[in-house]
């Protein structure tokens, strides 16, 4: 059946497939940033299969009623338009209503009828807003060409306008921006010649794009955070609170200070420690990924238990290095490179509001942490490193712990690429070390040996691929009980530093699991295992 169009589209319609278009996107981008926040990263495909999802369901939708709703146009694409915008509230908000946890789904069979709930929920947005476009281009076929521009641009000015909306407001505060905009679309749209409808149905628009989004209650649409995730873990003790907040593409960060029982937050110290560390604030970013602000004030004898982690191995072999800090995160390795006296810091950090929480916040609790011997660059780390001058050059290269403790255990980077850990980025790192520097890098311990052993394996061919003959003598591999720090030097590792590296496990009760020439019988001596993993590997 061939519809014969009495009116052509202009401008409004355009602009409101544009903007909602536009709001889809921004939407789909959104979810990812959510479920970053309440669960974890790894949910990134699942929203990339809720909006293909959505656009699918529409597409057979329409197919199947072209008949029907063609000829009520008007009411049909305004009607989406307002359920879109009801929905990416609505939808989020009954959402979290939904007790998934995705560390159950492996033995829990309820989690699968969660989860399937979830993608029910979710995909009524993305098939509202396609019904809007698929609607515009099968009642405008002579249009499809200035339909599809639109709906490109606005798609295209949705991704970027997402990330600066991230910028200024909190996850939930934009979730109801872009509801607003539903409306704003079915009221552009009532100002089209096609539109057949009545003039009091744009006030009736307008007036939904004001008010649902500012008037629907803030309890529905704050962010349920998994009770599984660190910061509610941390919000459990009695009279623990968070203190302030940051919110951007790259993370929602929270500040939690916990007076009653203070952070000790010492990620695979040394049982051998006996010096209590000072008062710590829980930095938290999506929720997860502890880091330490810690108290300081220029005195640097209160940091003596910064040396009683595996991350403090090189140290004891450089003196007052070059260090180049790749994750600053909240400062505990910048903390070690001055208690160790170092001659000069520089440090890497991706998100600056991590730098404003501790520079300007809690200025007065991180004292002198950044001051005139810490150069700080707002960068990715691989990306300065690249972009680096090659006569720049370090004694030592630290990165320790950049991922949560909590999320690598569930084995959840599984699912991610890390390109700081990649061959090609140890070529880099190798070419930015002075003559007998050190690359160092720390990782949670995982049993049995992954992350370790692959670590391992990844800087062997890294130093083949440089035409290194024998790369087994430029590599040390210790491990505590919760870290495992892998050292790699630009040179060969001297009978005078192995004898160093033995003293400073034996005297931390660390366990080495390589050096040049070690024997079986010296591995798995404090931590013991079952069997010797990791020498054997």
């Amino acid at each position: 059946m061939t519809h014969k169009n009495k009116s052509k589209p202009s401008l409004p319609l355009f602009l409101s497939i544009s903007l909602i278009s536009a709001s889809a996107l921004a939407y789909e981008i959104l979810l990812i940033r959510i479920f970053s926040i309440i669960q974890w990263h790894h949910f990134a495909y699942m929203v990339i299969s809720l909006a293909l999802l959505g656009f699918g369901a529409s597409g057979t939708f329409l197919t199947l009623t072209q008949r029907w709703i063609l000829p009520r146009f008007s009411a049909i694409f305004s009607t989406n338009a307002v359920l879109f915008g009801f929905s990416v509230l609505g939808s989020s908000s009954l959402a979290q209503t939904i007790p998934f946890n995705s560390l159950e789904i492996a033995w829990d069979p309820k989690q699968l009828f969660y989860l399937f709930g979830l993608y029910l929920i979710l995909f009524f947005p993305f098939f509202f807003a396609a019904n809007c476009i698929g609607l515009a281009l099968a009642k405008f076929k002579d249009q499809i060409h200035r339909i599809y521009r639109f709906d490109l641009l606005g798609a295209g000015l949705g991704a970027l306008g997402i990330v600066f909306l991230l910028f200024l407001f909190f996850p939930s505060n934009c979730l109801r921006l872009l509801s607003a905009c539903g409306f704003l679309g079915a009221f552009l749209f009532s100002l089209d010649k096609s539109w057949q409808g009545s003039r009091r149905w744009a006030v009736a628009f307008i007036l939904g794009a004001l008010l649902l989004p500012f008037f629907w209650p803030k309890s529905w649409s704050s962010l349920n955070i998994s009770e599984y995730k660190g910061i509610e873990q941390a919000l459990l003790v009695p009279d623990s609170r968070v203190v302030s907040q940051r919110s951007s593409p790259l993370g929602l960060l929270q500040v939690v200070e916990s007076p009653t029982i203070p952070f000790r937050h010492t990620p695979g110290i040394s049982l051998n420690n006996f010096q209590e560390p000072p008062p710590q604030l829980g930095l938290f970013t999506d929720g997860d990924s502890l880091s330490a602000i810690t108290y300081f004030n220029g005195n640097l004898e209160p940091l003596g238990y910064l040396d009683f982690f595996t991350s403090a191995l090189p140290y004891h072999l450089l003196d007052q290095p070059d260090v180049l800090i790749l994750g600053g995160g909240g400062g505990s390795e910048i903390l070690l490179a001055k208690f160790h006296r170092s001659k000069k810091i520089e440090v890497v950090e991706l998100n600056p509001q991590v730098l404003g929480l501790i520079k300007e916040t809690h200025g007065n609790f991180a004292g002198p942490l950044l001051d005139d011997n810490v150069q700080v660059y707002i960068k990715e780390a691989r990306g300065f490193i690249s972009g680096s001058e090659k006569n720049r050059k370090y004694d030592l290269i630290q990165i320790s712990l950049m991922d949560s403790f909590g999320a690598a255990s569930a084995g959840l980077y599984s699912l991610s690429e890390n390109y700081i850990y990649t061959i090609e980025a140890f070529q880099n790192y190798l070419s930015h070390l002075k003559p007998g520097g050190i690359l160092s890098i720390t990782r949670w311990l995982r049993l049995p040996p992954r992350d370790s052993l692959k670590l391992f394996s990844t800087a062997i061919e890294s130093l083949r691929k440089q035409g290194v003959e024998n790369p087994e003598k430029q590599l040390v591999l210790i491990r505590g009980w919760k870290t495992s720090t892998l050292l790699m030097k630009n040179g060969e590792f001297t009978s005078e530093e192995i004898q160093k590296i033995r003293s400073f496990v034996n005297d931390r009760s660390f366990d080495v699991a390589y050096y040049p020439g070690i024997i079986k019988g010296e591995a798995n001596r404090f931590n013991l295992l079952p069997y010797p993993y990791f020498f054997d590997g």
